[in-house]
């Protein structure tokens, strides 16, 4: 076997796959992609010779897509009536030039085309923003391993605290960590392949009232298991065994890491609290980086769950 431990953090970093896109990103592709398409329809409708003011009104979807995407239906009216106004004016000089009767119906339908854009337009987005912001803050599974993340352990842990306080029960909390190195070493489908198995070979060895995470923070892959109601020798047992066996598991998928290069941890609580407050405040840094947008790092402190809740 080879030291696990070889590589460079960056690209181990590097090895760590996007997580699924939240709202900012989804809208900077909205725009992107959005411009891109009206400029495309107005430069061939400009190259097939339409009129001017057609072009011009293609362009006017421009501020009515931005204005909607930033501020939703009340931004995509308020852009409607300003493209309405603006098209009139482009307008204005045929009308004086041989009447309104000929303007009326193009100019109504226009009007209607601009203003069904920006609602309809903003009620979607704000619909997709909702959605997303949904999933992004109720999101509990790792996307590498379809194991639990470093946010429902945060989560969970507080709960399992809280209970051992007030029942006066214990839990322990086995930790198992190997570097990232040697999975980066296998290229981009086997790597991917090697966690979703290892995540499933987790899932199937622990028991049913046992939670098993998984975080990466870009250097080292790292296994928790939460395992209620067990004492701190059965959690050490368990935590050896584990740690034997993934690696184990990685040397046959071809990611050799030597054993001495496997650390593991259990901590039981009461009675380790301070090693679970910092292992606690390592996994909130990694859920920081995963959900900036709606970290969870409120829920690393001393105190119990519900008592800063009601706080």
């Amino acid at each position: 076997m080879t030291d696990g431990g070889s590589g460079t953090g960056a690209a181990a970093a590097a090895a760590r796959p996007p997580r699924g896109l939240s709202y900012n990103q989804v809208r900077i592709l909205m725009l992107v992609g959005g411009l891109l398409l009206l400029g495309i329809t107005a430069a061939v409708n400009y190259v097939r010779r339409v009129e001017t003011a057609e072009v011009v009104a293609i362009l006017l979807f421009i501020p009515i897509f931005v204005a909607f995407v930033f501020w939703d239906w009340k931004g995509g009216i308020i852009a409607a009536a300003l493209a309405t106004v603006v098209y009139i004016l482009l307008r204005r000089p045929a009308i004086e030039a041989i009447g309104a009767g000929r303007f009326t119906s193009l100019i109504f339908s226009r009007a209607v085309a601009f203003f069904a854009f920006g609602v309809i337009g903003g009620l979607a987005n704000q619909q997709l923003r909702g959605s997303l912001t949904k999933l992004d803050l109720y999101d509990q599974i790792d996307d590498e391993t379809g194991l639990f993340n470093a946010r429902y352990f945060l989560q969970d842990t507080d709960l399992e605290m809280s209970r051992a306080r007030r029942y006066q029960t214990l839990f322990s909390v086995s930790l198992v960590d190997f570097p990232a190195a040697p999975l980066h070493d296998l290229g981009r489908r086997r790597r991917r392949n090697t966690l979703r198995q290892l995540g499933q070979l987790l899932a199937d060895s622990v028991r049913t009232v046992d939670r098993a995470v998984h975080a990466h923070d870009g250097e080292r892959h790292r296994i928790v298991v939460v395992l209620p109601e067990t004492a701190a020798e059965g959690a050490q047992i368990f935590t050896d065994r584990l740690a034997t066996r993934i690696a184990a598991f990685l040397g046959q998928r071809g990611a050799a890491i030597n054993e001495t290069a496997v650390s593991r941890l259990a901590i039981t609580f009461p009675g380790d609290d301070a090693p679970l407050q910092q292992l606690r405040g390592e996994f909130a840094d990694i859920e920081r980086r995963e959900h900036p947008e709606h970290p969870e790092e409120a829920l690393v402190d001393g105190a119990a769950g519900p008592e800063r809740r009601r706080g």
